[in-house]
């Protein structure tokens, strides 16, 4: 998580924040810190749909899986 933004911003004529300049290394940083929100929020989604589905018995093993769309 970043903390240290170190941000400058960039104004208008009346003193307008309009813009705002980060350290490339801090930008990267919270990029890569929306991306692990994203993914973390993607699983509790995934886990939300699938555990009542594995609790009752309705899914594929890999295997299973596999075996239906092997192609050969």
């Amino acid at each position: 998580m970043v903390t240290n933004l170190q941000e400058k911003f960039l104004t208008d004529e009346k003193g307008n924040r309009i813009a705002v300049v980060l350290d490339i290394a801090v930008y990267e940083k919270l990029l890569e810190d929306l991306d692990e929100f994203y993914c973390a929020k993607a699983y509790e989604q995934a886990v939300e749909q699938t555990d009542p589905e594995i609790a009752s018995g309705d899914y594929l093993t890999l295997e299973e899986f596999v075996s239906q769309h092997d192609e050969g």
